[in-house]
């Protein structure tokens, strides 16, 4: 059990979440569209593009990677928030116990380094006070993983948004390409496809399509609304085994 953490040893390592959204980033054009565009009459062919390809040539990648990270930067801060609000909590509460129980100076600094809630036997405090500093701290730590879990879906949501914005972007372009090759289906490369013939590839034809509509070097997107801050309580690491 721990009452003191301090903000370095909570919050999510900037290296760990660029790693994520690098990840995030490459994947984000070979998912969720099953299906780009389906013809009708007497198109019959079947076409492959590569939106992975798409991206890259048309600079998205590098927008989407800065979509993502603003708004990672935006929703860590509000986590920085609930750290800050959840440290003065778990303070505040041994404040109060340490002096309902008039504990020593050596008992509050004995308090502050107990790191294992067994530990609380060393001092003299009631019943009602070791549960009340309990309470805190698994309080502290369900709310921050609300936050956290608040967090990663805020990510996920974002990520949905930048891959709806771009396939919205493309439809129309392969639409055309698909027009004018006479292709009544037309699949990307996330479709679980096996095997494609060289001449089913529509993808440079898309891109050429893109960039003579003028939609290179656009972001996908916009950004997903900024989320509610969640409830201020701090983390804090304990053991409840009593």
């Amino acid at each position: 059990m721990s009452y003191q953490r301090t903000p370095h040893q909570t919050t999510i390592p900037a290296r760990q979440t660029s790693l994520v959204l690098s990840l995030i980033v490459r994947s984000v054009m070979l998912s969720v569209m099953a299906l780009v565009f389906i013809g009708c009459g007497k198109q019959t062919g079947v076409g492959v593009i590569d939106l992975d390809r798409v991206a890259s040539a048309l600079g998205w990648m590098d927008d989407l990677g800065k979509n993502l990270q603003t708004a990672d930067t935006e929703m860590r801060a509000q986590l920085d928030q609930v750290l800050r609000a959840n440290v003065k909590t778990i303070e505040d509460t041994k404040a109060e116990v340490a002096a309902d129980a008039k504990l020593t100076a050596d008992q509050i600094k004995t308090l502050n380094s107990i790191q294992d809630v067994r530990e609380l036997a060393q001092l003299p405090l009631t019943k009602e006070q070791r549960e009340k500093l309990i309470n805190a701290v698994n309080d502290a730590n369900t709310r921050w993983q609300n936050a956290l879990n608040a967090y990663q879906q805020q990510i996920q949501q974002q990520r949905v948004n930048l891959i709806l914005g771009c396939r919205e972007k493309i439809r129309p372009a392969a639409r055309r390409v698909a027009t004018a090759r006479g292709l009544a289906i037309v699949l990307t490369t996330s479709d679980n496809v096996l095997l494609s013939e060289p001449g089913t590839d529509i993808t440079n034809d898309v891109i050429d399509e893109l960039q003579k509509s003028g939609t290179a070097r656009v972001v996908a997107p916009s950004a997903a609304p900024a989320p509610a801050t969640p409830a201020p309580v701090a983390p804090a690491k304990q053991n409840t085994k009593q």
